[in-house]
């Protein structure tokens, strides 16, 4: 009996570690000393000179969005968006979407097909995350435009 609890008492903490480990979230944080609707302009110059496709430019709310791009690096394929957003500092945010493979045995039999299937996802591998960030925080970086590091 005390083997068992003992053995429970270590297993839950062991769990609830596993469980709680995901990837951190897709947003960078940059701080700026300058006007906003320069560092919005900065920004857009930056992005175009990462070969981003600008979707939507909105100098009224201080917003840019760039069109989807493929990520084809991996086993999977990742389609994701970059969105940038200033206020009191430049946020960075990424959204993505993954599209994988399923082969249904009912579609499978009578088709021979595989069925792509699109599935949004909230967090993306924290390697592919830093793929994406790396070159945008070198370029923010020659612009004295600097990362802030939170918790």
């Amino acid at each position: 009996m005390i083997k068992t609890a003992r053995a429970v008492f270590y297993l839950i903490p062991l769990y609830l570690y596993i469980g709680c480990v995901s990837s951190p979230r897709m947003v960078n944080y940059y701080n700026y000393n300058m006007p906003k609707d320069e560092v919005l302009n900065l920004c857009k110059t930056i992005l175009i000179k990462l070969d981003y496709e600008i979707d939507i430019f909105a100098p009224e709310t201080n917003i840019i969005v760039t069109k989807s791009t493929k990520l084809r690096k991996v086993l999977r394929r990742y389609d994701y968006v970059v969105y940038v957003k200033i206020t009191d500092k430049v946020e960075i945010h990424l959204a993505s979407e993954r599209s994988m493979f399923s082969r249904s045995s009912i579609w499978w039999s009578i088709n021979y097909k595989t069925i792509k299937e699109f599935h949004t996802e909230s967090k993306m591998p924290y390697s592919l995350q830093k793929v994406i960030f790396r070159p945008i925080k070198k370029e923010f970086e020659r612009n004295n435009i600097q990362r802030i590091q939170l918790g």
